[in-house]
This record gives C-alpha cells, structure tokens and sequence, in this order.
C-alpha cells in the first residue's frame, strides 16, 4: 500500500478528524520518508477534495458544514438515482453476474474496517452499465466526502443487520428487467446512509 493510499485510509477511518492538520514532518517521520513524498500524497489527496493544502507545512483535512453535507446528500440521491435508472435500461447478464458478485463480497465486509470499499465496489457495479462515467466519477467524489462525516457509518457494527436488510432490498435491482422504474426503495436507501 502506497503512502497515498495509507493516508487516505486512515483519513476516511476517522485517524484524522474533519478540520485536523496534517504535518509534513509529522507524516514523513511516522511512515519514515522525506517530506517530497508527503508532500506529493497530500497533493494527491487534495485533488479527491480531502485535504486543503496548505503550502510548506501540510494540509488539513477537510470540513463541512451540516448545510454542505445536506447538499452532498441531496446530490448524491439525484446522482445515483439516475445512474441506477439508466442501468436498469442497458443492464446485460454479465452486469448482473458483476452486481451479484460485488453484492456478495461487500456483504462478507460489513461491519469490518475498511468496509467502504467493498460498498463502494458493490454500487460501482451497479452503475457501471450505464454508461455515464463523468456521473460515476462525481459520484465517488461525493461518496469520498461523507464518508468523513457519515454517523450511520461509524454505527455500522451495530447497525449491520439493518444496514444489510435495506442492500438486500436494493439487491432486488439485480433483477434488472423487472424492477423497471421502482427507484423509491432506492431513494429511501439512501436517504438512511445520511
């Protein structure tokens, strides 16, 4: 795991609290490397809009308000309600056999850390066939965000029962064909990740 990955990780697990700094020197003598790279990862990580860099001392992490983490949301449901839509439409059977896999997998990972990204990966496939990546890109931008924030998530562990009954309910979209235009379970999912 690249020095990228490592500090994203322990951002979204909460290492690094919303509004926290992040030192250069601080980070390039916990993962022992030189500043230049530390300094290249909080770059990177800045262009995923989760850090503001802060020119020759490191970056913060960053923080929303309730009203931007509202918009987020909102965003994220009309965004992916549209996505899920329009994959219903040119789904094929390889894309369900890919749903059906990532729905499996992400399940095995619940309630454990670093679950989000099987979440991730399980929505992603679900997406993917309609063909919209600039949308799905937006849309993992703004997944990235709340999960920064996201209550329910910190809740997971005793929440996972729930959690899994409502993406069990929303697996019902892997019957492509059959669920045609019945996007408010989905609505409703979404709106319980807040």
């Amino acid at each position: 795991m690249g020095l990228v990955e490592k500090i994203r990780m322990e951002i979204l697990e909460g290492r690094y609290a919303p509004g926290s700094m992040l030192h250069q020197a601080a980070l390039a003598a916990k993962y022992e490397v030189s500043r230049i790279p530390v300094r290249d990862a909080l770059q990177a990580l800045a262009t995923e809009k989760l850090v503001h860099v802060i020119p020759g001392k490191g970056a913060r992490v960053i923080s929303l308000t309730s009203e931007e983490l509202d918009e987020i949301y909102d965003l994220r449901v009309t965004l992916e309600c549209d996505l899920l839509e329009r994959a219903i439409y040119l789904a094929n059977n390889s894309d369900h056999t890919e749903v059906s896999y990532a729905l499996k997998k992400s399940s095995l990972e619940a309630g454990r850390p670093g679950w989000q990204t099987g979440d991730w990966q399980f929505h992603r496939a679900l997406y993917l066939p309609a063909r919209r990546p600039r949308q799905l890109a937006i849309v993992e931008e703004l997944r990235t965000s709340c999960a920064l924030y996201a209550s329910n998530y910190e809740d997971l562990s005793s929440e996972t029962n729930r959690w899994l009954d409502a993406r069990g309910n929303r697996s019902c979209v892997c019957k492509w064909f059959e669920r045609r235009g019945q996007l408010h379970p989905t609505q409703s999912h979404y709106r319980f990740t807040r």
